[in-house]
């Protein structure tokens, strides 16, 4: 690994996972339920947070910077609805990070370990967190470098997430 390569942030794998079921007074819905943080870290001396919860039937996920995200106002990125149900949702999600950065992350099935990110770069994938009413699945993250991907990276390509022998995983509807 070159000096530049190895001074430049790399892109992190990392998520968080939060339950939430929505409320309306007058209605038997179930109470909202805390987010969960599933990671955080501080990116170009910024802090970041991933959470996710479950709100109307569909796994969201949000990238915020510091405190709870529902008290910090300060949201990156978020989305619900990974599936197919509908053609705005998606398997994963993209948007503003921490510092000078841009974020892609997503929730995977518990046989993707890894994901592939460029042609010559792999992320490791992290659990949904036990006993925190998620669903059973990983998670990551990626925050992004103003500069990547660099030709060590090779060229972006859509994230194909991996088991741990390097094969390909079909993604899942959360």
């Amino acid at each position: 690994m070159n000096a530049s390569r190895a001074a430049r942030p790399r892109a992190v794998a990392v998520a968080a996972v939060v339950l939430l079921t929505a409320g309306c007074s007058g209605h038997s819905r179930p109470t909202p339920t805390p987010h969960v943080l599933l990671a955080g870290g501080v990116y170009q001396g910024k802090s970041w947070s991933v959470y996710a919860w479950q709100q109307g039937g569909q796994l969201c996920m949000e990238v915020d910077g510091p405190g709870d995200p529902t008290a910090s106002g300060v949201a990156s990125a978020g989305a619900c609805g990974f599936d197919q149900k509908n053609p705005s949702s998606g398997y994963y999600a993209s948007g503003p990070g921490p510092g000078d950065s841009n974020v892609n992350y997503g929730p995977l099935p518990s046989r993707a370990t890894q994901i592939r990110v460029a042609t010559k770069e792999i992320l490791p994938t992290r659990p949904f967190p036990a006993g925190k009413q998620l669903p059973a699945g990983r998670y990551w993250i990626q925050i992004i470098p103003k500069d990547w991907p660099l030709p060590a990276d090779g060229r972006s390509i859509s994230p194909e997430p991996l088991d741990a022998s390097g094969r390909r995983v079909a993604y899942q509807d959360f």
